[in-house]
């Protein structure tokens, strides 16, 4: 046997003791310190190898895969509750939008629906939280200012007038809230002057870029509101 074929033996079986290998290491101590060091590691790889299993160790792993399972179908549930209320959030806004869309095709249609689908959230009786200044900050934005509040002005902030930036006011009438609207001229929505349904009346101002709407109950003197906006209004251009 040569050395090489000798060597593929011992690697391959360490405990390999045929005639060619005992021939082979008996007069030679190069070849039997090879086979002393191959079986030497052969040993310590079994020894590495034969680490005891805990007796707990199938439950564990089962626990594990269980714990990992649930977290998993932890953060799934997570996501389908944020996508559910991000679909009911734009439901609502679709709505909402729907409510005063293009189905309201002149400022009329659309003054009265906003202000029946707003008109619980404002009573004649609140106090007036509103200053001559904080008004004119917001009427800045559609190059605008007050002279007066002209009676007593008890909200106001922007809203979306058929989707355009507008500011909406609402004043104490003698029996019921008033509610002023100014809007950015908007060629889609038909003015019409003077308009009116089974409960509300309103009036409308057309300016060179803006147009005020009035809307109040029909006990409410509306003329006489639009007098006061158009008396105490003015212009930066």
């Amino acid at each position: 046997m040569d050395d090489l074929q000798f060597r593929r033996s011992i690697l391959a079986d360490p405990k390999s003791r045929d005639d060619a290998i005992y021939a082979a290491i008996k007069n030679d101590p190069a070849k039997q310190k090879f086979v002393q060091e191959t079986e030497h590691l052969d040993n310590k790889i079994a020894q590495a190898m034969n680490i005891p299993v805990p007796d707990d160790l199938v439950n564990k792993l089962i626990l594990h895969q269980t714990l990992a399972s649930h977290q998993q179908q932890k953060s799934k549930t997570r996501v389908r509750l944020a996508m559910a209320a991000s679909v009911a959030l734009v439901m609502g806004l679709t709505a909402n939008f729907m409510m005063f869309s293009s189905t309201y095709k002149n400022l009329a249609d659309y003054a009265i629906a906003h202000v029946n689908y707003e008109a619980k959230h404002f009573s004649n009786t609140a106090e007036p939280t509103v200053t001559l200044a904080s008004l004119n900050e917001k009427m800045a934005v559609f190059k605008g200012s007050f002279d007066s509040t002209f009676g007593t002005l008890i909200f106001a902030d922007y809203c979306r007038f058929d989707g355009n930036k507008s500011l909406h006011l609402v004043f104490q009438g003698q029996s019921s809230p008033v509610n002023v609207f100014i809007l950015p001229d908007d060629k889609d929505l038909e003015f019409v002057a003077n308009f009116e349904d089974a409960k509300l009346r309103g009036k409308s101002l057309h300016f060179n870029h803006s147009n005020i709407v009035v809307v109040g109950d029909k006990n409410e003197p509306i003329k006489q509101w639009q007098e006061r906006v158009n008396k105490n209004i003015t212009w930066s251009i």
